[in-house]
C-alpha cells in the first residue's frame, strides 16, 4: 500500500491515537545554512523526481539528501 493511500484520519482511528499539537515546537532552534553539497543535489534531483511521479523518487532524491 502506497503511503499516499492512507487517510491521517483513518490511521489515528485503527491505531487508536491521540493527536497532541504542540505550538513552536522548534522556535528556539536556531536557522543554519544549507551545505553547498546539499543546495547542489536538491537543485539537480528535484525537477527529476517530480518528473517521475513517483514516492519512491521523492524519497531517494529529495529526501534522503536533507536527511
Amino acid at each position: 500500500m502506497a503511503y499516499s493511500d492512507f487517510k491521517f484520519h483513518q490511521v489515528l482511528q485503527q491505531f487508536q491515537l491521540t493527536l497532541t499539537q504542540v505550538d513552536h515546537l522548534f522556535a528556539k532552534v536556531p536557522e543554519v545554512e544549507a551545505r553547498e553539497i546539499l543546495t547542489v543535489l536538491l537543485r539537480e534531483n528535484t525537477s527529476l523526481a517530480l518528473d517521475i511521479n513517483t514516492e519512491k523518487a521523492r524519497s531517494e532524491m529529495i529526501i534522503a539528501p536533507i536527511l
